[in-house]
């Protein structure tokens, strides 16, 4: 995937969230995509890293 490919992910992502799911920050979707993309030969990492925004928007939130 390049990172074209990531700018026109994002632009669908950001059209689904905008619709469905208006409550959800615009900042999370792309940094659980970028550490998705960023980290796709260690799944591990992507996965530490989508936790870790996961947890700071719900401690934001809580």
């Amino acid at each position: 995937m390049t990172r074209q490919n990531v700018t026109e992910l994002l632009a669908v992502l950001e059209e689904i969230r905008s619709n469905e799911y208006p409550d959800v920050p615009k900042e999370m979707i792309e940094q659980i995509a970028l550490a998705q993309f960023d980290n796709q030969d260690d799944r591990n990492k992507a996965r530490v890293e989508t936790i870790q925004v996961i947890a700071s928007y719900v401690n934001k939130i809580s």
